[in-house]
């Protein structure tokens, strides 16, 4: 009898023990949790909690990626180029534009250009180094973004004022200083290549064709002499 009270009795106080323990309930958000230690945690919905209400959302709520393309309005250009021609004339220039966008993919380009020319040219016996300063005007059709790589085409003119450095000429027997002289061209031009997005600049590599037309006297045709067309590559950044 004693043995089977005792049982009554421990049995008793492991049931009391186990009503004593509190559980801890809070709110996180909208959910409830019950925590009764290190492991042991529940959690639910609380009653009556719309998550697009508590969330302020709307079932129709359009995601949109961080990845679209954000086209630039405006933008600066500084490039370097190298050309040549049939004539064994070169070229070597540096340019500065500003772009503005007039229209989808299209923008307005103008800007400064500074070109030293060399020829050395065995059909008209001429060795001339010159330099010029130019004022490109622009139309580009392109995408012009940071975020994908693109195509560009433009076409443009550049009125050009240059100056003989120093100039001289075979006349069958020995070399002649030429008089050295200055005048104004018109260049209109074509360039194609790719824009390639690197970081917070645009790097940018092309092709360029111009034609230099003399504008000055026609007894003195230095465009005739070192040669119209020049061909060429062309890279720089856009910022």
């Amino acid at each position: 009898m004693k043995h089977l009270l005792s049982i009554c009795v421990l049995a008793a106080a492991a049931l009391t023990s186990n009503a004593q323990t509190e559980i801890d309930n809070f709110n996180v958000g909208p959910y409830t949790v019950d925590y009764n230690g290190p492991g042991d945690v529940k959690y639910r919905l609380r009653d009556n909690i719309d998550l697009y209400e508590f969330f302020e959302l709307q079932k129709d709520t359009t995601i949109i990626s961080t990845d679209i393309e954000m086209p630039l309005n405006h933008a600066f250009e500084i490039a370097g180029r190298v050309g040549a021609n049939r004539y064994a004339s070169k070229e070597i220039g540096l340019e500065g534009v500003w772009k503005q966008s007039i229209g989808e993919q299209l923008y307005f380009n103008g800007g400064l250009s500074l070109t030293i020319g060399h020829t050395n040219s065995g059909k008209h016996s001429v060795h001339r180094n010159m330099f010029e300063i130019g004022v490109p005007l622009q139309i580009e059709l392109g995408k012009l973004n940071h975020q994908r790589a693109s195509l560009y085409g433009s076409f443009g003119i550049a009125p050009t004022f240059y100056s003989t450095m120093n100039a001289s000429w075979w006349n069958g027997e020995e070399r002649e200083d030429e008089t050295k002289k200055s005048g104004f061209m018109i260049s209109p031009s074509l360039e194609f290549g790719g824009n390639i997005p690197v970081g917070d600049i645009i790097l940018r590599i092309g092709v360029y064709g111009t034609y230099k037309i003399n504008c000055t006297s026609s007894d003195y045709d230095v465009c005739k002499q070192s040669g119209h067309m020049f061909l060429g590559a062309k890279i720089g950044i856009v910022i």
